[in-house]
């Protein structure tokens, strides 16, 4: 008997082993349960998704059997089969965020290196934008804010490529949009950043920098939750420019009259010095940077509540963002609500909206009459009050040689305001008209209102050199709205080893501008604000623009081996004449799962995948403007007439009937690697991009007859150059998670090469970014051979010391336009002509990188979280403007302590050339300015700690689930040998609202260090 049981226990055994097993459980992960996980065997075809609740069934599981738990965004798990009837699997995120499938608007794509920044990671910085959250969270990214509250951020992925609008395409749940610091960062869910052609070439036209689909928090089934969270800090900058005092600066406007009647003197003495001898400055000595920076406060509030069943979810988010600016008289603040839900209102239809609104006010840093406001800060006279004595703003007298305004003046009187409301929303549908075959269709709104107000009041000063007795207000009024009607029809389905998908699509964008400007002036008040004069100005304008799509997406792969995807797509643009207007784009992507192979065995390379793809994109932007190709007439030339004002008419624009699409075609050859169960991850990216026919404003004689900007004249655009991009990207991800102590550290680098290849059929430079004042010339250039908005100048050695070293070095010196004397500037004669001139300027400069990376560390350890973001450049060059307001030496402003050991008489050895009254030859465009800004910045330091679940539990009821606290340091450390006040240095934007240079520090305000202390809790 005991040898009958024995035999079919046996038997059983066998035919277990050969029917096959069946196992159930759940995947979830931090966030809950996990819908639409995989679960497959490994080296096999079984598979299953896990349904709504993260739950799954899997059969005929073999013990010995590998089962691979995976999901987008996490580390997959490997569990061996031993007969167990339940495995319940928690996936971690994975901390590199990188996968080759994205979902991207219209379907599925693969073979594409798509960096993952996940809602965690955006979460930690209470910034103003989400270009500042994505800094050194992910390779190929780079980002740069002008360091004000509120201020225009520019992200750029992989390099420039492009001589204009280099920001990538903005995609908010399916919706287009550039307005992303009206999002709140707590409403993300995750951002996918698109860097290569596969993915980009499905958006066309939109893609050519790069995309970032931005996905907002969407309803889960379950028990309503509600998640608050608030912060609150200070920001402070300690770092100041080294000044002369007023016993300084006296002395330095003594020895500028001793120049009176020599060569570089003034014309006349400084009358406060010249009239008074024994003048000391009457016991004043302000510290004007003192005055002007301030410790800002800034806080956070934002909620969510979120909740549903499996009919239909819901999430409901709102918050309110304050900022001040270290500047006086700056900041920033925002409140948003944001509305999602969706419904499962039959089994074959899906029903959803998206809605994001904002309303934001920024008030930005004065620039009066053109200057910066560090050059008034810098050039006041110490001895000037900030209030005098009869309670007026201080000031200089007409006598005093200095004209630099009292910048805390100009921030009371001068008024700039700007209020920014807008709407990010969709509404949609998908029927399921099959197994595998759907239909969606979405109608989306992107739709802003910015209200511009600005107000020069009315103001007395003392010293009486300036004052303003009459009220100028501009007010500015602007509407865009734009909507995107996509339809989609779509495909995805697997048969055995074979997973086929598809996509057509049809899409039409519609955007109309609406501009309307109205300034006044009178003397009535300054109290009121309002435009009401019979003089008053008004012009306005109104443009519309269409965009019409269609595309073809699809894809397949054979037994997780082999994957190849496709795509093609066609846009016609109303930016180009008809004959231009529409242009096909089309893109291809490889892929080769290694370790799926039967040949490989490789027990540790748990992952090794290959990648290549090749795409086109195209880019139509031609700036703030659009139809470029067709002329239009305005009312710019009001002429006096027998005593009368009569108005006239000019053309508005030069036309330009042949411009077209700018095209950029990509390639992308890279790996993932995953080691040890992901636990550690690699990935490699090479890129290759090249940019033709780019659009750029090309400056025209002023004799075209056609208004333009005061300092270059009018401009036109063309298609004019090529430049291409080259570099890596590398990524490496360490994970932790076994024990109380958990840790993960990654880090990312990359590298682009940018050269112009051409410039149209001329090839002549085309010089680009003006700053005047104080400069009259151009700072850059774009010029074949050379990187994109390379410096261009004079190249300074030293100063020259006698007469005897300019004639050995300079024999033709004296037949020179500016001839040099002892005490200038020493210019290299690179032309060897024996003197010095235009010929002589060089490239003396580059603002692209070299490369940047980034390191992150995080670890966790019983409640305890830490964090550590670090990000920096490499090999990069500023022009820092900052030296002329510092040591420029032309007229009686207050300088840097440097100046003080200027050249003064022949035989003096210094590197800070003599003062010389008025514009001169040491002031010229040259490497002077330019420094290395390269830097080391430790940008986030977070410690918080989650009160432990008893702890709660009896103080709340049950009521709450979690509650962390932390305090967080943001910028506390810069490692740089840059001299100006930060080395991150926002772009240079011309009128068109297009990029025209990169590193030009005008004296931009610069990123505070701060520190703050908030609270999150979870009901």
């Amino acid at each position: 008997m005991k040898l009958k049981n024995l035999c079919i226990v046996f038997f059983l055994t066998i035919a277990g082993q050969i029917i096959g097993q069946t196992v159930t459980g759940t995947v979830t992960s931090n966030g809950g349960p996990l819908p639409g996980a995989n679960v497959t065997v490994k080296n096999q075809s079984k598979g299953v998704v896990t349904n709504f609740d993260g739950n799954y069934t899997l059969d005929n599981i073999s013990n010995g059997d590998v089962i691979v738990y995976s999901f987008v965004g996490f580390i997959s798990k490997e569990v061996s089969y031993s007969g167990q009837k339940e495995i319940n699997v928690f996936l971690d995120e994975d901390l590199v965020g990188l996968d080759e499938i994205v979902i991207v608007t219209y379907g599925t794509q693969r073979n594409t290196p798509v960096s993952v920044v996940k809602s965690e990671d955006l979460s930690e910085f209470p910034t103003a934008d989400l270009g500042q959250a994505l800094q050194g969270r992910a390779a190929g990214v780079t980002v740069t804010n002008g360091g004000s509250p509120g201020s225009q951020t520019l992200v750029q992925i992989r390099g420039v490529n492009t001589f204009g609008d280099g920001t990538p395409l903005y995609v908010v749940d399916g919706v287009f949009t550039n307005s992303i610091n009206s999002l709140d960062l707590s409403s993300v869910e995750k951002v996918d950043i698109l860097k290569d052609a596969a993915s980009l070439a499905v958006y066309g036209s939109r893609g050519t920098n790069g995309v970032v689909l931005i996905t907002t928090k969407k309803g889960k089934a379950g028990k309503t939750s509600f998640t608050v969270q608030a912060s609150a800090g200070i920001q402070e900058f300690n770092r100041r420019y080294d000044l002369m005092n007023t016993s300084q600066y006296i002395q330095f406007l003594r020895e500028i009259n001793a120049l009176v009647g020599q060569n570089g003197g003034p014309d006349d003495p400084i009358e406060r010095i010249n009239d008074n001898p024994l003048f000391d400055g009457n016991g004043i000595d302000t510290d004007w940077q003192d005055a002007y920076f301030r410790q800002a406060p800034l806080y956070n509030v934002n909620g969510n509540i979120n909740g549903g069943s499996e009919k239909a979810r819901f999430n409901i988010g709102f918050s309110r963002l304050s900022q001040d600016g270290v500047y006086i008289d700056t900041g920033f603040n925002r409140s948003t609500l944001n509305i999602n839900a969706d419904a499962s209102i039959a089994d074959w239809v899906d029903i959803g909206q998206t809605l994001a609104l904002a309303h934001s006010e920024t008030i930005l840093p004065e620039r009066f009459e053109g200057r910066d406001p560090l050059w008034n800060i810098i050039g006041q006279a110490p001895y000037v009050p900030v209030i005098d004595q009869n309670g007026l703003f201080g000031g200089t007298a007409s006598g005093d040689l200095n004209d630099a305004r009292n910048q805390i003046r100009v921030q009371e009187t001068n008024d700039n305001l700007s209020r920014f409301s807008s709407i990010i929303g969709s509404l949609y549908a998908t029927f399921k008209l099959a197994e595998g075959l759907t239909f969606r269709t979405q109608f989306g709104l992107n739709a802003n209102l910015n209200l511009f107000d600005a107000q020069n009041r009315a103001f007395e000063e003392g010293g009486g050199r300036f004052e303003n007795p009459i009220n100028f207000i501009t007010k500015n009024r602007q509407t865009v709205s734009q909507t995107i009607f996509t339809n989609t029809l779509a495909f995805d389905k697997t048969y055995g080893k074979h997973s086929v998908n598809a996509s057509a699509v049809l899409e039409q964008t519609k955007i109309k501008l609406e501009s309307a400007s109205i300034s006044d002036n009178n003397t009535v008040s300054s109290s009121i604000p309002e435009v009401f004069s019979p003089n008053a100005r008004a012009t306005s304008f109104s443009v519309p623009e269409n965009l019409n799509s269609v595309l073809f997406l699809g894809g397949y792969e054979f037994d997780k081996r082999y994957s190849v995807s496709a795509s093609g797509r066609r846009d016609t643009s109303s930016r180009f004449a008809p004959e231009n207007a529409s242009e096909w784009f089309f893109s291809g992507a490889l892929g080769w799962n290694v370790t799926n192979e039967s040949f490989f065995n490789v027990d540790w390379i748990n992952n090794l995948k290959l990648r290549a793809s090749y795409g086109e994109t195209g880019n139509n932007r031609t700036g703030n403007t659009v139809n470029q190709f067709l002329p239009t007439l305005g009312l710019n030339l009001p002429s006096s007439i027998n005593n009368e004002t009569a108005t006239g008419i000019s053309p508005n624009n030069a036309a330009n009937p042949d411009i077209r699409w700018e095209t950029q075609i990509k390639q992308n050859y890279g790996f993932n690697l995953g080691i040890l169960n992901d636990q550690i991850q690699v990935t490699v990216d090479y890129f290759k991009n090249r940019s033709e026919d780019l659009l750029i404003p090309v400056e025209l004689a002023a004799s075209a007859g056609i208004p333009g900007n005061a300092q270059t004249g009018p401009s036109v655009i063309r298609n004019v150059g090529i430049v291409d991009v080259k570099g890596f990207e590398f990524t490496l991800g360490y994970n932790d998670y076994k024990g109380d102590f958990k840790w993960n550290f990654w880090a990312n680098l990359t590298t682009a090469q940018n050269v112009v290849e051409s410039l149209g059929v001329s090839g002549e430079p085309i010089e680009r970014a003006r700053l005047n004042p104080p400069f009259a010339a151009p700072l850059n250039r774009l010029a074949v051979g050379e990187a994109p908005f390379h410096f261009f100048g004079l190249v300074a050695d030293g100063v020259f010391s006698t007469q005897e070293q300019i004639d050995a070095e300079l024999p033709n010196n004296s037949s020179a336009a500016v001839p040099v004397q002892p005490g200038d500037v020493r210019y290299l004669d690179i032309s060897g002509n024996g003197q010095i001139g235009l010929e002589d300027r060089a490239v003396i400069g580059d603002p692209n990188p070299d490369f940047t990376y980034s390191v992150n560390l995080r670890a966790e350890y019983k409640g305890w979280d830490f964090n550590v973001l670090l990000n920096g450049v490499q090999g990069v060059d500023a022009f820092n403007s900052n030296i002329y307001y510092l040591e420029g030496l032309d007229n009686g402003l207050n300088y840097g302590t440097r100046v003080i050991r200027r050249w003064q008489n022949p035989g003096d050895i210094t590197d800070i050339p003599r003062f010389r009254f008025g514009s001169n030859i040491n002031n010229e465009i040259s490497s002077r300015y330019i420094e290395d800004a390269s830097y080391l910045r430790l940008r986030n330091v977070t410690v918080g700690y989650n009160l432990p679940s008893n702890w709660i539990n009896k103080s709340g009821n049950g009521l709450i689930k979690k509650l962390r606290v932390y305090v967080q340091g943001q910028n506390l450390l810069t490692l740089t040998n840059y001299t100006g006040l930060d080395p991150e240095i926002a772009p240079f934007y011309n009128a068109l609202g297009l990029v025209d240079g990169l590193g030009i520090d005008r004296s931009a305000q610069p990123r505070p260090v701060t520190v703050l202390s908030g609270i999150q809790i979870e009901f």
